[in-house]
């Protein structure tokens, strides 16, 4: 008999709201039919995709997460009236932004598809295990890189990995511990790793891989501090992947649908005019609407970069008019620049920050620091930096400046300022008295009036 599976919002004390205008017009949503039954491989593998179209939507990598980790640090600015983009911007979110509200509920839709994935499949007996085991391990990597993205800008949240299938199930949960929850990522994706080994195509990184479960465990540990694990991990991807540098930084971004023009990306989420986002649109000042643009201050860093010869500059910013415009997405017609997730050059540069980290800050960084930095930085077009030129603590602080610029826009800049806390000095002065609580943004107040069992709010916003 054909079973439609749901994904029970309420399971996680989530709710979507039909009003945009009062946050207390509250209309829960309970559940969302999960199209199809899972009954077969390939029944599994159209399920398997709804969890990947999760990731797309503008709440999240379609636009405003992705976006958001820029604009709440310091590599994007925002032009137009939207509170709720004004909030970010001015890093002064209040609990009832229905963007957050928006982009919680997006996540956790997200998991619920990889939980209902996993679960289904675990109990077929129609599917093999090679088979089995290729798309259990996809859906732990994508639920694994949902939770990392909620943990880093959230703190701790509730953990859901079974999904609620009728209302009598309904659970709600309580917000986990960081710790805890990181577990739960770790063991994700140690789990996708095993899963995953033989399967992945370096020409089509359009789903999880071992090796893109290997480079996500390398970014989660080095966000961590395990500086050793994040540089093994980042090894293994670097030495055993089928992976290499793009000759030309540009031709990383020029990817639509199905097409991957270089193979630097580990894994990549892929737009087309069918299936499109809102990065280009949202950042051309020759299109109506609310904008996102880069900050004085990134720009000017990537112009003083590109006097030096670096490539980047052209490649992901240009100033139109009066506007300094991001250009690293810059479909404008069919709005189908795919997003990049994971990259090789991001395993170099976490390879030099966790040896340097791992090395005594006054003494001279290592041949291998230097080299992968040197990778990155002649991939740009700048010169070499000389070994012994360098102690640990400046090699770090050169890294720092290279994920800026090899990164922007990529969703990676809040991590880093996190981890280096940097985020103690201006624009974002989060150690001000009484100030360091915006670290964290707040768990959205929505959250507290349909689950009564959620737990605190994050310090700071009650």
């Amino acid at each position: 008999m054909k079973k439609q599976f749901y994904i029970l919002f309420l399971s996680a004390g989530l709710s979507v709201f039909s009003s945009c205008s009062d946050v207390l017009d509250v209309e829960p949503t309970t559940s969302i039919e999960f199209e199809g039954a899972i009954t077969d491989a390939r029944s599994a593998d159209r399920a398997l995709q709804g969890v990947y179209s999760a990731f797309q939507v503008e709440d999240y990598y379609g636009l405003s997460y992705l976006y958001y980790q820029g604009l709440y640090a310091d590599n994007i600015t925002f032009v137009g009236t939207f509170t709720t983009h004004l909030e970010v911007a001015d890093r002064r979110i209040n609990p009832t932004n229905l963007q957050i509200a928006n982009t919680w509920a997006a996540i956790y839709s997200a998991i619920g598809r990889a939980n209902v994935v996993i679960q289904a499949v675990e109990g077929l007996e129609t599917i093999d295990g090679d088979e089995k085991n290729r798309i259990i391990g996809e859906a732990k990597f994508l639920r694994a890189l949902a939770y990392f993205d909620l943990v880093k800008v959230f703190g701790g949240v509730p953990i859901v990995t079974t999904p609620t299938l009728v209302a009598s199930e309904i659970n709600y949960g309580e917000r986990k511990s960081v710790d805890e929850v990181y577990s739960q990522i770790v063991g994700d994706l140690q789990d996708a790793e095993t899963r995953l080994t033989g399967f992945g195509d370096v020409n089509y990184p359009f789903g999880a891989s071992e090796y893109a479960a290997s480079a996500l465990l390398a970014r989660v540990y080095l966000q961590r501090g395990m500086n050793a694990e994040a540089r093994s991990k980042a090894n293994d991807v670097i030495t055993n992947g089928p992976y290499e540098l793009a000759p030309n930084y540009a031709d990383i971004f020029t990817g639509t649908g199905m097409s991957a023009p270089t193979n630097e990306s580990i894994f990549e989420l892929a737009f087309n005019r069918d299936d499109p986002n809102a990065l280009a649109t949202s950042s051309n000042p020759s299109t109506p609407g609310q904008k996102f643009y880069v900050s004085t201050n990134l720009y000017n860093v990537f112009e003083a970069s590109g006097a030096q010869g670096d490539e980047r500059f052209a490649a992901s910013v240009q100033m139109q008019g009066t506007r300094r415009r991001i250009v690293k997405y810059s479909d404008v017609v069919q709005s189908a620049d795919n997003v990049p997730v994971i990259r090789l050059a991001e395993m170099y540069l976490i390879r030099a920050e966790a040896n340097a980290r791992l090395g005594n800050a006054n003494l001279p960084a290592s041949l291998q620091v230097i080299s992968d930095i040197n990778a990155i930085r002649e991939r740009a077009g700048l010169n070499r930096i000389v070994v012994g030129t360098m102690t640990n603590a400046q090699a770090l602080a050169e890294i720092l400046q290279q994920r800026r610029l090899e990164f922007a826009f990529e969703g990676l800049r809040f991590m880093d300022l996190k981890r280096y806390n940097a985020t103690c000095q201006a624009p974002l002065n989060f150690c001000a008295p009484d100030n360091n609580f915006r670290n964290l943004w707040p768990i959205p107040y929505q959250q507290f009036v349909t689950n009564p069992t959620l737990g605190m709010q994050n310090t700071g916003y009650n």
